[in-house]
């Protein structure tokens, strides 16, 4: 008997370790960025750049955090089509989020700030 009571313990320990979803709500960004860097046409542009916006300003999952990198790639892309205001922006809020980042996030930002 206590043997089946101990693994009943265990099972339920575990049971509560699990997440029930996601971590980071990544809305259509694996399809959207699929067809963007597919072909770099000005809707898969269009696509992309609101699938990043949707991602920011309403992040989702268990943990309500913008997903780590999203930040950052969409300040670089943001750079690339000469928003640079905007995109450094970007890159201070993915080294905010994510401190890891930091070192490639300045690095990036001083190539710009140029």
């Amino acid at each position: 008997m206590r043997k089946y009571l101990m693994l009943l313990i265990v099972a339920a320990g575990f049971a509560s370790c699990t997440t029930t979803g996601s971590l980071y709500n990544w809305n259509d960004y694996v399809d959207a960025s699929y067809k963007y860097y597919k072909k770099q046409t000005p809707e898969a542009t269009e696509h992309l750049m609101k699938t990043y916006e949707a991602m920011i300003n309403k992040p989702n999952g268990s943990r309500r955090v913008i997903a780590p990198g999203i930040c950052g790639e969409y300040g670089y892309f943001l750079l690339q089509n000469g928003k640079k205001e905007q995109g450094i922006a970007m890159l201070q809020k993915e080294k905010e989020l994510y401190p890891e980042s930091a070192v490639f996030m300045d690095r990036l930002i001083n190539q710009f700030s140029k």
